[in-house]
């Protein structure tokens, strides 16, 4: 049990994706380094991340929120999900918010997104709890009445290349059978994602032809 402030903070970092203990304790000792300013800097930041960052009600991305006057709170709904210009006919399911961002980045789809918030272990008894299932059920029902003005004709699955990836998107397709059974395009993207690669670490040539040879 960590019982000073250097192990409490170790910890904490420790919880970060992709970092050991080992990593974790020398971010604490370069806060240390770095003095008092750069530790009150880090803190207000973190403490403005809070207010400033809102997760969409849509397409549950997190983005700079701005209040809007008339209600005192920020838009209920991100930049993306407001924009007239984006294909209302295509929506991409994704990961987590950094898979977003690198698709965003290749310049190569211009339709929307959904971010599902995790991947389901193989082994899982409960997948319906992994991700986000109810919203993104919702969500196809919403936009695939013949009276809504955001219509989709085509579901992108893009996962990561690997056996929990392989697994969700399984899933996902025997769960919204009825959607595809109703009209719906669903397609994966390509191989040109090389087994183990996570999206948000892909270049923008491999992003470009994994969508273009989706499936």
């Amino acid at each position: 049990m960590a019982h000073n402030i250097v192990d409490r903070l170790t910890e904490t970092f420790r919880r970060f994706p992709g970092i050991g203990p080992r990593q974790a304790r020398r971010f604490v000792y370069h806060l240390l380094r770095e003095g008092q300013n750069q530790i009150d800097r880090l803190t207000a930041e973190l403490h403005e991340l809070g207010k400033a960052v809102a997760q969409c009600q849509q397409c549950f991305r997190f983005y700079s929120a701005p209040v809007r006057p008339e209600s005192g709170g920020p838009a209920k709904t991100c930049d993306l999900c407001q924009d007239l210009e984006r294909d209302n006919s295509l929506l991409m399911v994704v990961e987590k918010d950094a898979d977003l961002e690198a698709v965003r980045q290749s310049d190569t789809y211009n339709g929307h997104f959904f971010v599902l918030g995790g991947l389901i272990p193989i082994l899982e008894k409960e997948p319906q709890l992994k991700v986000r299932l109810r919203e993104l059920t919702a969500a196809v029902t919403k936009r695939m009445a013949d009276n809504s003005p955001r219509k989709i004709k085509e579901m992108i699955i893009a996962l990561a290349v690997n056996p929990e990836g392989d697994h969700t998107i399984e899933f996902l397709k025997q769960t919204l059978k009825q959607f595809t059974d109703e009209g719906l395009h669903l397609t994966v993207l390509g191989r040109g994602l090389s087994t183990g690669t996570e999206l948000e670490y892909s270049d923008t040539d491999t992003l470009k032809n994994a969508l273009a040879n989706r499936s």
